[in-house]
């Protein structure tokens, strides 16, 4: 009789996933025939980042490959009297990497990997090259990279400028993981930094948004190719800490975060799928099979479902059923962490006429993530949101950075939103209202918001969520003070902060 139970149950399940995936392909193809899926073409020396609200017509573009190159054209540049933006990846979203009439130094050609010290644990990469580059070259050495971001596409040198963070709870953000690094300043000297060596440009450029000068290549720290076993279940997000807590009891998970729920009804950020990450001993790697080679799984299954969301409520429930109840049989069980890590964000790509996709991340104290959440329930609700995703991490309260998005030593956690937003300026104008509404929550709940999104935020948000941000701007102006480099970021907030 329990087997028969079994049986059906599974029968069930099956059933309720293919119902699943067939909405979702019945939604997938609506959007094909009514969705322009392919980047626009944009005027020559037009260029624009990741969302799209930042089209920028610039004096020309440079993609240097050697140091000379990059020299050569900081001279161009200081001779004929125009500025400088640097540009990697462009998944920045608020004009960082841009700027009207300046000269575009796309570093995407400055990609060697230049040595992985097997013996030291560290890699010395060049900032133009992906993190892709830098997995499957440590790989190869069964090392890995401490901290990523979720997605393994962007380049080195931009994850520097906005310092990322992690899941890892056993990391806080990449500054920690930096040895040194080095740059060519708009004096055309080249500067090695560390925390010895010019300690004060280490704490400026990690998490300095490219205003400082071109950072050539990057020394980190690399740990052990870990294999993991990967758990998951369900809590209310008011359990969350209390989980959270308890998980980090266990020095062996090496990887935790939250998925809340983004259905509109009663489960509407409040369910929160847990998934932790636990490293496996010697023994227990001998006795289970998994991929040492990186490869990266579903892509156009997870696009299908993605889109799925993006178009109706049905659309994020077809996505939300198999994150909550069959992530952990769609996954592998046992993964490397080097394949954890090598993740493909080509399944993001989304290029609609009239909407895009954008992010936001908040930074608070641990206890206050309730309180956030329900603030952030009914301003999506009110406001009618098209929330995307939203996911919950964790950040170690130190940070050695000026601009840390973690203060007072005080450990924080993170949500991770992603939204679909209308372009034309009237919508963006409803956008820019409730995420200054957003900001202040984080602000009066005493955190912060992250800086490499969009300029919704005023002025005097800013300086509130970073006090020291008048000092991160004079030091801009004694390292630079003929202001060569600059972006978007920069020169709104400067304006911004001096009337």
């Amino acid at each position: 009789m329990k087997d028969n139970r079994k049986y059906s149950k599974k029968i069930i399940t099956l059933i309720i996933l293919g119902v699943v995936v067939v909405g979702a392909l019945a939604i997938y193809v609506k959007k094909v025939f009514f969705t322009n899926l392919f980047p626009p073409k944009l005027d020559k020396n037009v260029f624009d980042d990741v969302s799209r609200l930042n089209k920028t017509k610039v004096h020309s573009i440079v993609q240097p490959k050697t140091v000379d190159e990059v020299r050569e054209a900081l001279e161009f540049a200081k001779a004929q009297n125009i500025e400088v933006s640097i540009a990697g990846k462009r998944h920045s979203m608020g004009g960082h990497t841009l700027s009207p009439n300046a000269l575009l130094l796309d570093m995407t050609q400055f990609n060697e990997v230049i040595d992985v010290d097997v013996e030291n644990r560290t890699l010395r990469i060049q900032s133009g090259a992906t993190w892709d580059d830098a997995i499957r070259e440590v790989n190869k050495h069964d090392l890995a990279i401490p901290v990523l971001q979720d997605y393994s596409s962007f380049s080195i040198g931009g994850s520097l400028g906005v310092n990322i963070h992690e899941s890892d709870p056993n990391f806080t953000t990449l500054i920690d993981t930096v040895r040194s690094f080095r740059i060519l300043l708009a004096d055309g000297s080249i500067q090695t930094v560390s925390r010895t060596q010019n300690p004060n440009l280490f704490a400026l450029v990690i998490g300095g948004y490219g205003l400082f000068g071109v950072v050539l290549d990057v020394e980190l720290d690399l740990v052990p190719n870990a294999v993991y076993k990967k758990n998951e279940w369900v809590v209310d997000y008011k359990e969350y800490e209390d989980a959270f807590k308890e998980i980090r009891k266990n020095a062996g998970i090496e990887n935790i975060f939250g998925r809340l729920s983004i259905v509109p009804g009663d489960s509407f950020l409040k369910d929160v799928v847990v998934t932790t990450y636990e490293a496996l001993s010697e023994e227990e790697r001998e006795t289970l099979s998994y991929r040492t080679d990186l490869v990266e799984d579903n892509v156009f299954l997870k696009k299908i479902f993605f889109d799925a969301s993006r178009e109706n409520d049905l659309g994020k429930q077809l996505r939300w059923q198999p994150q909550k109840n069959f992530s952990n049989g769609a996954e592998p069980p046992v993964v490397t962490r080097n394949n954890l890590d090598y993740n493909d964000a080509s399944f993001l790509e989304y290029y609609g006429e009239k909407d895009t996709d954008i992010l936001q991340e908040y930074f608070f104290p641990m206890d206050q993530l309730p309180a956030f959440l329900d603030s952030l329930r009914e301003i999506m609700e009110e406001k009618k949101v098209n929330l995307l995703s939203a996911t919950i991490r964790y950040v170690e309260g130190k940070s050695e950075n000026i601009l840390s998005y973690s203060k007072n030593g005080e450990d924080r956690f993170a949500v991770v939103l992603y939204f679909n937003v209308g372009r034309s300026a009237e919508e963006q104008e409803n956008v820019k209202a409730w995420t200054q509404e957003l900001v202040q929550v984080s602000i009066d709940l005493g955190g912060t918001y992250y800086l490499p999104y969009e300029l919704y935020a005023t002025g005097e948000q800013l300086v509130s969520a970073y006090p020291r941000i008048s000092y991160f701007f004079n030091q801009k102006k004694r390292y630079d003070p003929n202001e060569l480099f600059v972006n978007k970021f920069y020169t709104h907030y400067v304006r911004e902060i001096k009337r």
